[in-house]
């Protein structure tokens, strides 16, 4: 594919959209380097992509990535995918076992005084539908 039309399809994507295929490319600039370098590659990605969310929280949820990517890196890439569309608030329906959103929700709690609201909202208004509150 052309420069210009990748170019293009990028710009026309959803965010949540953006942030599947950039961390796709995320994961595939870094096989083959090493774990810690794709777990970097990652992380960096990850924080850049959720300004509205704190250091804290994001930090306890990338462990809680990395856990699951340490046992599949294919299913682990598909759990912060999710994620990222719960933060982008365009819940994509992944589908996160009660452990999972009720990791999600501790995690959110912990910057919950600092988290804009509507975001505070919308991820436990989720957490609530799934029975994790």
């Amino acid at each position: 594919m052309r420069a210009g039309a990748e170019a293009y399809i990028l710009a026309a994507m959803q965010p949540v959209d953006k942030f599947k295929a950039d961390l796709e490319g995320a994961a595939r600039r870094a096989a083959g380097k090493g774990e810690a370098s794709e777990a970097e590659a990652l992380r960096s990605l990850f924080f850049r992509s959720f300004p509205r969310v704190g250091d804290e929280a994001k930090a306890a949820l990338f462990a809680s990535f990395l856990e699951r990517h340490r046992a599949s890196a294919d299913s682990g890439r598909a759990w912060l995918s999710g994620l990222g569309s719960i933060l982008m608030m365009d819940y994509d329906g992944t589908p996160f076992s009660q452990a999972d959103w009720e990791d999600i929700r501790e995690s959110i709690v912990l910057e919950e005084e600092n988290l804009d609201i509507e975001l505070l909202e919308y991820v436990l208004s989720l957490v609530l539908d799934h029975g994790a509150l």
